[in-house]
């Protein structure tokens, strides 16, 4: 009888996982807002992103998960036009630094949409704006028939008279714009009441068109009647010979500052199907592999030290050496000639004159501050001039440079 104990054990707590992960009436309305372009759920952006193909035929459609500043070559170019940009986010929690390199973007010659309940106080700051989040919706309630009903319109000109009206019956979570700075912006939709809603910014070359019912892009606004033409008129607004769409999808998971928006994370985690699923899975496995290894024992596995790093030994041997010696002015240039070496093996970057223009190229590549990089520039010019080194200098050289490899 004990030795089936924990075969019963194990059973019973497998069935009772199972339970637990799969089980709930599949029928009930899902009320998760994700604006998740692969969510088919009625608060998810499957339909919008499926369609941008249409809307910009001509346009490759691209994803960008990185920060401002950072993106990569193969998602835009930074330096070229004709490109839209598509942020669609419950809170668009900017930086300023992250707004700058947006307004840089966006000056020559780009698009840039930004579809968010609310934007942070930088954001509200940069563009001159402030919101109003009165008669909201919050999408935390399961039933409040009183927040349902989001009622949006589009002005005209520049869109179309005969139906500039669409509604849906489903969650509102849209703000509108208190006040905002008319002589560098307009009006382009409104919300319930005529509130301004959709206003555009014009920025050097360029747009930025601010949006405040991220919900009108969700699966079940489009789906509702015609309200597929919201869609369509609000992003005609945007450059349609674009060559490149950025769906960004940084702000959608960038967390919040204060991070308590989100009491169980746990929880938002088992809310993905395929999250459990995946659970699931691991839990089987573990569970098959207990009870196949009750009865099975192993010998312990010896402790195999690694092979010491010989090369590493060496220099810095040869360092001591120098250092005994008290050839510091040598032994400084050595590192300084490392130092160009590695810039040029790891950075492709030449070192030359080593001017302001190097140091921020090469603080931008390697992703360490232009101060410490500066300070290593300034001590490579000092070694070479001075025709002696005192002790304290080579071991601030030394730490500069150990700085600069640590972090790239």
């Amino acid at each position: 009888m004990k030795k089936t104990i924990p075969y019963l054990l194990g059973g019973l707590l497998f069935l009772l996982l199972l339970a637990l992960l799969t089980g709930g009436n599949k029928n009930i309305f899902d009320h998760r807002v994700t604006l998740n372009k692969k969510d088919k759920i009625p608060y998810g952006t499957y339909v919008a992103y499926q369609n941008i193909s249409h809307l910009f035929p001509q346009a490759k459609i691209t994803i960008n998960k990185k920060v401002p500043g950072y993106w990569d070559e193969t998602v835009l170019d930074y330096d070229t036009g004709r490109q839209a940009m598509i942020i669609i986010c419950k809170d668009f929690n900017a930086s300023n630094d992250e707004l700058t390199e947006l307004f840089h973007f966006a000056g020559r010659g780009n698009d840039v949409l930004i579809s968010s309940y609310d934007l942070s106080n930088d954001a509200q700051r940069f563009f001159h704006l402030d919101l109003s989040y009165a008669d909201a919706g919050f999408p935390v309630f399961e039933n409040f028939s009183e927040l349902d009903t989001l009622d949006l319109g589009l002005m005209h000109p520049p869109f179309s008279t005969t139906h500039n009206r669409y509604a849906y019956p489903g969650r509102k979570f849209n703000s509108w714009f208190n006040t905002f700075d008319s002589s560098m912006s307009y009006v382009l939709g409104t919300s319930a009441k005529s509130k301004p809603s959709y206003i555009r910014l014009r920025v050097g070359d360029g747009n930025f068109f601010i949006h405040t019912a991220p919900l009108a892009f969700s699966n079940y606004f489009l789906l509702h009647k015609e309200n597929m033409g919201y869609y369509s008129q609000l992003l005609s607004a945007m450059d349609a010979q674009a060559s490149t769409v950025i769906w960004d999808e940084y702000y959608l998971h960038k967390p919040q500052g204060n991070g308590q928006n989100s009491p169980s994370p746990l929880r938002v985690l088992m809310e993905q199907p395929a999250f459990r699923m995946a659970l699931l899975t691991a839990l089987t496995g573990l569970v098959i592999y207990i009870l196949l290894g009750i009865k099975r024992n192993q010998r312990m596995i010896p402790v195999v030290t690694a092979p010491g790093n010989d090369s590493l030994d060496f220099v810095k041997t040869i360092g001591r050496l120098y250092f005994q010696k008290r050839d510091n002015k040598n032994l400084c240039q050595k590192m300084s000639v490392y130092f160009t070496e590695y810039v040029l093996r790891h950075f492709n970057m030449a070192a030359g004159n080593m001017d302001a223009d190097f140091i921020t190229r090469l603080s931008q590549k390697s992703g360490c501050s232009v101060h410490t990089i500066q300070s290593i520039t300034d001590y490579i010019r000092f070694i070479q001039e001075v025709p002696a080194v005192h002790d304290r200098q080579v071991a601030e050289f030394y730490q500069l440079l150990e700085r600069f490899y640590k972090i790239t």
